[in-house]
């Protein structure tokens, strides 16, 4: 149980970055005007968090144990994740980067943690197998996260999108309501995300109180 928990919580913390990584770059680009170059910019503040993070959790995973650093991380990460539903044009950059590295902060505290309590859970003889499961099982979900929010995208998009006959009668009133649609796209997108960490914040509680 303790294995395909952490593999979970592990799965569901990587979906929520590998979606939202994915899907931010192209809400700068398209809504926001940057270049690529700029809209990489705008994510390493949040990148470097977690890379310089990696040791402190591992100090406070030994300290406090699994359930404490998971509820606090996907707590972190649902409230990160949450002003990205409610983003426009006119939202202030400075805003993104900030709303970006509040969510690296909380994965920080539970992408590698989760693994480590799931491998923790069997024995030392089995680890090679738990290692290519739980690799197996986040790469997959990855993959498929990609493609169902690129749909959600395109999909609520679209519906939201006005009839064509505007586009000739009306192209600026057809534009603005293009640009609208695109925004609710990206919204139903970060929802789709959101979810997962709070997935993820449910099962914490099913976690064992204990320390290692």
């Amino acid at each position: 149980k303790d294995f395909t928990v952490g593999t979970l919580l592990s799965s569901f913390v990587n979906l929520s970055m590998v979606g939202v990584e994915m899907v931010l770059p192209l809400y700068l680009q398209d809504l926001m005007g940057h270049s690529p170059f700029e809209s990489g910019l705008t994510m390493l503040p949040g990148a470097l968090l977690i890379g310089l993070m990696s040791p402190v959790t591992g100090r406070l995973f030994d300290q406090y144990g699994i359930r404490n650093l998971a509820i606090t991380g996907f707590a972190i990460l649902t409230l990160g994740n949450l002003p990205f539903i409610f983003l426009s044009a006119t939202t202030p950059e400075i805003l993104v980067v900030f709303l970006y590295a509040v969510r690296m902060f909380g994965i920080s505290l539970v992408l590698m943690t989760t693994i480590t309590n799931a491998m923790n859970a069997i024995p030392v003889s089995e680890f090679s197998h738990g290692t290519a499961a739980n690799n197996t099982f986040r790469q997959i979900a990855s993959s498929m996260v990609t493609a169902v929010m690129i749909s959600i995208l395109s999909n609520v998009t679209k519906a939201h999108l006005p009839g064509h006959a505007l586009k000739s009668s009306a192209p600026l009133l057809y534009a603005n309501r293009a640009f609208e649609a695109t925004l609710h796209g990206y919204s139903a997108t970060f929802l789709f995300a959101t979810l997962f960490s709070v997935a993820g914040l449910c099962l914490d509680l099913t976690l064992k109180p204990t320390r290692r």
